[in-house]
């Protein structure tokens, strides 16, 4: 896989959830209106490792981990093809939960720009006031 911006689809027995992650140089890092996740990824002949950590940044009374937790360490195996990833793994923190992950390709981040991601469309700004 390369590097750029993923869409992340994820589910557990407890629930689902959407994120997104930029993955590069083995690196991981990405998040959702709830969490946020760092870690290492590894690919090699189409088999994909993962390690990542997962942790809070808000916490919102209408929305919940898809673990039960708000802090978990997933390791993660699976496979891509191109663009995209499936992933299956577990948390140490909640045994015999089973996590499963889809990975989608959205961007690539530009050379020389490492802040900011080419092929991105601009939205108009919306005042919510």
């Amino acid at each position: 896989m390369r590097d750029g911006l993923y869409k992340v689809v994820f589910t557990t027995p407890r629930g689902s959830g959407v994120g997104v992650l930029a993955i590069q140089g083995g690196k991981v890092r990405g998040g959702d209106s709830r969490t946020y996740y760092v870690g290492t990824f590894n690919e090699s002949n189409g088999q994909v490792t993962a390690h990542v950590k997962v942790d809070l940044h808000t916490n919102t009374t209408f929305m919940s981990s898809v673990f039960g937790i708000d802090r978990v360490n997933i390791t993660l195996a699976g496979s891509a093809q191109g663009d995209r990833a499936q992933l299956t793994g577990t948390a140490a923190e909640v045994p015999g939960v089973t996590f499963r992950a889809v990975l989608t390709r959205l961007a690539e981040r530009q050379p020389g720009r490492p802040s900011e991601v080419a092929e991105t469309r601009r939205l108009p700004v919306v005042a919510l006031c």
